[in-house]
């Protein structure tokens, strides 16, 4: 029994005390529709009529009150409300349009427990009387255990038909590059029809050329562009931003496979957009991206000079001072935070830059380098150069992947599952690659005059991938490092000196 003076449920409520109004979008258990918002809103002002009460602020949730970590700002003006007193109590169509978890009514109970009232058309409850309290508790206990019962059904449902019945998708609106309703077009009687199927189709194509940009170092903002500009939009009529292009390109129903928590479970009816290995490239391409700017596009060296104290990717950073012409100082430096990287080096930008030049011209004007470079491979060039070009995009691939495991960017299980297809391929390529080659994979080449070679370096329109691309030539199999400045203490200055070619295995051995 509550204490006299008490006001409880079915009892009447203050005359002239503020209640605030809260309704939340939910569906009814009974029929499956939707409780629309403006009608809990009248029924509640009607309860604070019949209460004597004084409405304060209307207030509401189009969200679930169930998932957790989902942000309901109608809620959390509630809690503001109580906290400065502002409001005696709140009214709700029923307890478990507010409460769906226990938390929440423990949250309400510790800022309102000074006769905080929470009304509905069934009563009134009192956080400060301990019978009010118990009897909220076990309401919201009693739909807590409904929201579980619900989702375990949803759950078991989506596992169903994923694992036995082979589909991807379950609900939800139409997945680009797939049929379904069109969500652009609604009929005069507000129906809706199938999209056509020439637009699943130039979708379809759409997603086969991204991917093959993606693998070829496409950005997703320039796909996004692309995208766009040709009228290839969402399925709901809207333009793409690149991370919507990242996620529908990471979707692994794109090659017809079905996945539950993250496991394959099983494969789709119908001929897939991408085969698996091309996606499973698609999806290694994308786990081993870092934030920031792709690497080479502001710096020709990056990743090809290597230190040559333990032999890791030099990377750029600015350094104090500027150069003549007003631009900040910038240098080539080991990085000590990326894996298994000793920090020991490092060396100014321009100056390396200009000795990365004269090496390239020096190389691939030199017809003996040229002519031990091609061994007379004419029939198998083509060949060799597809094999070649998809082993270096492998193990870039697995170097990401490598360094952002050390990072802890990705786990070790995510890693694994990025690699797997990655270390297979790589085996198979690399046999071949050694059958058509015979040990030299540089492939065939000629020499050209150095005059050549430096007017399409110094050519205003050559991008730093050109340039990149003229450095890996010129290198072919060997490495270029820089060594650690030998005496500490010294003025630094640049000393070609430091900057030599070496072969893999030599320095491995060393």
């Amino acid at each position: 029994m509550s204490a006299a003076g008490d006001v409880t449920a079915g009892e009447a409520g203050r005359a002239g005390a503020v209640y605030d109004s809260y309704a939340r979008l939910s569906r009814v258990p009974e029929t499956g529709e939707l409780e629309k918002i403006e009608t809990q809103l009248v029924d509640n002002r009607r309860v604070i009529e019949r209460l004597g009460g004084v409405l304060g602020e209307e207030l509401s949730d189009g969200l679930s009150a169930w998932k957790r970590g989902v942000r309901r700002p109608g809620w959390e003006r509630l809690l503001a409300r109580v906290r400065s007193g502002e409001s005696a109590g709140i009214v709700v169509w029923h307890t478990d349009r507010l409460f769906r978890q226990p938390r929440d009514l423990e949250t309400l109970i510790e800022l309102g427990d000074r006769g905080f009232k929470v009304a509905s058309a069934h009563g009134e409850r009192d956080l400060s009387n301990p019978d009010d309290r118990y009897i909220l508790r076990i309401e919201v206990a009693h739909a807590a255990r409904s929201s579980d019962d619900t989702s375990r059904r949803a759950k078991r449902r989506v596992r169903v038909l994923k694992e036995e019945k082979g589909r991807a998708y379950v609900g939800g609106p139409r997945r680009f590059g797939f049929p379904g309703l069109d969500l652009t077009w609604r009929g005069p009687n507000g129906e809706r029809r199938q999209t056509p199927a020439e637009v699943v189709e130039r979708e379809r194509a759409a997603i086969r050329d991204a991917a093959a940009a993606v693998l070829a170092g496409v950005a997703d903002a320039q796909i996004a562009r692309e995208w766009n500009a040709a009228g290839v939009l969402t399925p709901a009529g809207k333009e793409w931003l690149p991370t919507g292009v990242r996620s529908t390109l990471l979707r692994p129903a794109l090659a017809g496979l079905v996945e539950h928590n993250g496991v394959i479970v099983g494969r789709m009816d119908g001929e897939p957009i991408l085969d698996v290995e091309t996606f499973e490239r698609l999806r290694a391409r994308f786990a081993g991206r870092r934030r920031g700017r792709p690497p080479g596009e502001k710096s020709i060296g990056s990743g090809i000079v290597r230190c040559g104290s333990c032999g890791t990717g030099l990377v750029v950073r600015p350094h104090t001072g500027t150069y003549s012409d007003g631009e900040r100082r910038r240098q080539y430096y080991c990085d000590p935070r990326r894996n298994r990287a000793c920090g020991r080096v490092a060396v100014d930008q321009r100056a390396l830059d200009r000795e990365l030049r004269e090496l390239v011209i020096a190389r691939l004007s030199d017809s003996r380098h040229a002519a031990a470079i091609a061994a007379a491979r004419a029939q198998v060039a083509d060949r060799l150069a597809a094999v070649t070009a998809e082993i270096g995009d492998i193990e870039r691939l697995q170097r990401a992947l490598s360094d952002r495991l050390g990072r802890r960017e990705i786990s070790l299980d995510s890693f694994d599952v990025a690699n797997r297809p990655l270390a297979e391929d790589l085996a198979r390529l690399t046999v071949e690659r050694d059958e058509l080659s015979g040990g030299n994979p540089a492939g065939p080449t000629e020499a050209m005059s150095a005059e050549t070679v430096a007017a399409q370096w110094d050519d205003p329109d050559a991008s730093v991938a050109d340039r990149r691309a003229m450095l890996t030539a010129a290198l072919g199999r060997s490495w270029l490092v820089v060594d650690p400045v030998k005496a500490a203490g010294v003025r630094r200055t640049f000393d070609r000196r430091r900057v030599r070619l070496v072969e893999p295995a030599a320095f491995r051995a060393a």
